[in-house]
């Protein structure tokens, strides 16, 4: 109640959560459409900096979440990460501790962590 509809619009069209390097969207996007995935990344292998990387996605994915008042992002990106986890044709013989992932969660827990 209250809220204009130009907000409600541009809720539902989440040009944040969109923006967001690790967001893949679908070859022929529309505004209104759900990305095609919300964790979609090239870890470049050096474990130091995936991990760096993961914790900056953290970061930019909470404030994408705040901007366009989407509460259920994070759920929507480690849906996303276990289903890659899962996917044999992801895997390729090699263990699912992703230090990517592991570093966006660690980053996730620490800000649940400290907020008030």
């Amino acid at each position: 109640p209250g809220e204009s509809i130009a907000t409600e619009i541009h809720r539902f069209t989440l040009p944040a959560t969109k923006a967001l390097p690790f967001v893949k969207l679908s070859p022929n996007d529309q505004p209104m459409m759900r990305p095609e995935s919300f964790w979609h990344i090239r870890p470049i292998g050096r474990r130091e900096k995936d991990l760096q990387t993961g914790r900056k996605y953290a970061q930019l994915a909470i404030a994408a979440m705040k901007a366009d008042r989407n509460s259920g992002l994070i759920a929507l990106i480690i849906q996303d990460i276990m289903k890659t986890a899962v996917d044999p044709a992801t895997k390729k013989g090699r263990g699912l501790q992703s230090p990517t992932v592991l570093g966006f969660l660690s980053e996730i827990s620490n800000s649940l962590a400290t907020a008030p």
